[in-house]
């Protein structure tokens, strides 16, 4: 009993050791924070805050009612690697797209959300 205990043991200690996972982030473009999008406040910041603090948006859109929406996007792509040491490796990469969407009532932030799109 206590052979087969030390032998699974073992076993799990290797195999441990034979699997590997390697993981890799890199922004690929940046506009917006975290820490940038806590700064904005809702009935009180007007449009120039938001081109002041995150330069011109990338899409701007004009409702019927007068809203306006101005979108900004960070790019980012992560990179992991898992394999099974001298058997087999498989390499998967995702690109991620954060879009920042303002929404303007008469030049004031009425509302902001984040959208994340994963490929």
């Amino acid at each position: 009993m206590i052979k087969n205990a030390l032998l699974a043991v073992l076993a799990l200690v290797l195999t441990g050791c034979l699997v590997m996972v390697d993981s890799d982030s890199r922004a690929l473009q940046t506009v917006w924070s975290e820490g940038d999008v806590s700064r904005l406040q809702k009935g009180q910041s007007d449009e120039q805050f938001v081109r002041d603090t995150f330069g011109e948006p990338t899409s701007r859109l004009t409702h019927a009612d007068g809203r306006e929406v101005w979108k900004y996007r960070n790019r980012s792509e992560k990179d992991t690697e898992v394999g099974v040491f001298l058997v087999f490796s498989v390499d998967v990469e995702e690109e991620r797209i954060e879009t920042l969407s303002i929404e303007f009532v008469d030049g004031v932030v009425s509302n902001y959300w984040i959208d994340e799109q994963r490929f």
